[in-house]
C-alpha cells in the first residue's frame, strides 16, 4: 500500500505517490540551482511545471489515474537538465536496482523518443520590426523571414490584400511571450535545455 497525496502542478491538479512526489520535488529544485537564470528563474520554472503537467495529463486516465516513480523518472530523462544533460541523480541513487533490470536505460530512451514537439504558428517577441509576423512565418514555414518580408511588400505593391493579409496573421497568431512559446514557434522539443535558452518576454 503506498500513500498519495493530490498537488498543483502547472495549474492541474495530479494524484501522485509520496515517492514519486519526492522525485520531482528534487528533480525542480535542482533544475533551478543549476539554470542560474536570475530573476527568469520563476518564469521559467512555471514554464517547466506546465510542460510536466501536459506530458503528465498524457499518461493519466482513468485506469491508471496516480502518478507513479516510472513516470516521474520518464518525465526528468525526456526534460534532462538546463545544460542539455541528463537527469541522472534519481538514476545514480537507485544504480544498483537499475543495474538489475535496465530500467534507466529504458526510461531514458522512451523520453528521449517522446520530445519530439510540434511546431506552432506565434509571432516572434525576440525579432519583431513591427508586430513579430514575418519573423513567427518564418519559423513556421522553415524559412528567411527576409524572403516573407519580400513577399509583404510585393502583396503590398500589388494592391490591399497584403496589408489584409498582415493584419489577419497579426490578430490570429498569439506573440510567443514564455521559453514554452518560443520553443513551439521553433519546433524545438520543451526540454529543460531548449527552455533556459529563451527569457520571459514581457507584454
Amino acid at each position: 500500500m503506498k500513500q498519495v497525496i493530490t498537488v498543483s502542478i502547472g495549474n492541474k491538479s495530479f494524484t501522485i505517490e509520496n515517492e514519486a512526489y519526492q522525485l520531482l520535488k528534487d528533480y525542480l529544485e535542482d533544475f533551478r540551482t543549476k539554470s542560474s537564470l536570475g530573476i527568469q528563474s520563476d518564469d521559467t520554472m512555471s514554464d517547466i511545471e506546465e510542460r510536466i503537467a501536459e506530458i503528465l495529463s498524457t499518461k493519466v486516465g482513468p485506469i491508471k489515474n496516480v502518478v507513479d516513480v516510472n513516470m516521474v523518472d520518464e518525465i526528468t530523462a525526456q526534460l534532462g537538465m538546463p545544460d542539455g544533460q541528463p537527469y541522472t541523480k534519481r538514476q545514480q541513487n537507485s544504480s544498483a536496482s537499475n543495474n538489475a533490470s535496465g530500467s534507466s536505460t529504458a526510461s531514458f530512451a522512451q523520453g528521449q523518443q517522446a520530445s519530439v514537439a510540434l511546431k506552432k504558428l506565434y509571432r516572434d517577441s525576440d525579432n519583431k520590426s513591427i508586430g513579430g509576423v514575418c519573423s513567427g512565418l518564418g519559423h513556421y514555414f522553415g524559412i528567411d523571414s527576409t524572403i516573407i518580408k519580400l513577399i509583404f511588400v510585393v502583396l503590398f505593391i500589388a494592391g490591399a490584400s497584403g496589408l489584409l493579409i498582415y493584419i489577419i496573421f497579426w490578430i490570429v497568431a498569439p506573440l510567443a511571450v514564455t521559453p514554452l512559446q518560443k520553443c513551439e514557434m521553433r519546433g524545438w522539443p520543451a526540454t529543460a535545455e531548449n527552455l533556459a535558452k529563451f527569457k520571459f518576454t514581457y507584454r
